[in-house]
């Protein structure tokens, strides 16, 4: 047989020789900004400079925050059979969809928020693939924003609490470390709590609400920027923004930014580490179920804010195999590490 008819019949029977690995990211926000926020567009564009760094194939779909379109979305990624499939399991609604299916091939990665490790040990006794998972330590946000606006305060630090759900381990572990800082700082106390489902929207009409009726509270701490603008609306409206400071979680564009007193994030950058680890899965650089609770959050500042501008320029620089298992001496991932690789390539 000639060698060139055999090389020919080699590439119809090895595809897997020369296919890109393939990505399905369901994403439950949006594609743009909108009331709740440019996280999830800032999350899903550092995932696609990742995976152009490994060469991996990565689609995403947008559930826009409608769990009944994510959950369609979650079915026809199944049957599409990626080589892998990252999920956020938002309020356990996906374990149940899980649960219920009767089998899949396809390897799950939760990031951002995953199931209880008795949902996870459930998943797999049901016969799910669970590869690994990376979520932030939302304790950590929690605690850092409170410490960082009862630093600001300097006397008496009376919260407004707004939170984003009451079911999310996100959302509940924020509370938990604000909690714990309010309970370790003698003049700071919780006067009120509410949940703004991460809406600017809801936020603006709750503040709107609570600072007609109480005088005393001079600290609002959101757990996200977009509920912060919706309370800064509010206590321009009845012109007491100057006596409260407002703080929130995420790292905003620097126009957003300017509005509020402390923000801080970092979180943002942990679906490009998904790609990381799901990389070094594929490729057999790591073979074990990966779980990382990551504390990843740092307080916004001017080099925070340009890595935000070049993520929303679509100019970012960083090569995430930098991070990757298939070095002799990978970086670690973090915010420093990600601002010294920025850095270097910006020179």
């Amino acid at each position: 047989m000639p060698r060139t008819v055999f090389f020919i019949i080699c590439l119809f029977y090895l595809p897997s020789v020369f296919a890109k690995q393939s990505i399905i990211f369901i994403n439950p926000g949006y594609e743009n900004t909108n009331v709740t926020g440019p996280f999830w567009f800032e999350v899903s564009q550092l995932m696609r400079d990742a995976a152009k760094d490994f060469d991996l194939d990565l689609t995403i779909h947008y559930a826009n925050r409608n769990h009944i379109e994510m959950k369609s979305l979650v079915a026809k990624a199944i049957e599409a059979k990626p080589d892998m499939l990252i999920l956020v399991d938002e309020k356990s609604v996906l374990t149940q969809q899980l649960l219920s299916l009767n089998s899949t091939s396809t390897p799950i990665y939760f990031l951002l928020n995953r199931p209880s490790e008795l949902e996870l040990k459930r998943l797999i006794d049901h016969g799910i693939k669970i590869a690994g998972s990376v979520e932030p330590d939302n304790k950590q946000a929690g605690q850092l924003l409170a410490d960082k606006l009862i630093e600001k305060a300097q006397y008496a630090a009376n919260f407004l609490a707004i939170n984003g759900d009451y079911t999310t381990h996100a959302a509940l572990d924020r509370e938990e470390g604000l909690e714990q800082s309010v309970q370790t700082h003698e003049n700071a106390n919780i006067t009120a709590k509410t949940v703004a489902n991460w809406s600017a929207t809801q936020a603006y009409r709750l503040s709107l609400g609570y600072f007609s009726h109480q005088s005393n509270m001079n600290i609002v701490w959101a757990a996200n920027d977009a509920m912060a603008l919706g309370a800064i609306t509010a206590l321009d409206e009845l012109n007491k923004r100057k006596d409260v400071l407002v703080g929130a979680i995420n790292w905003p564009l620097r126009a957003v930014s300017e509005k509020i007193d402390v923000t801080i994030g970092g979180h943002v950058t942990l679906g490009a580490f998904a790609l990381v680890n799901i990389y070094d899965l594929l490729n057999k650089h790591e073979t074990a179920p990966m779980h990382h609770e990551v504390a990843i959050f740092s307080q916004h500042n001017e080099q925070t804010l340009k890595l935000v501008e070049q993520i929303h320029s679509d100019n970012l620089a960083i090569n995430f195999r930098v991070f990757s298992k298939s070095n002799e001496n990978p970086l670690p991932f973090s915010v420093e590490s990600l601002l010294l690789e920025a850095t270097k390539s910006a020179l």
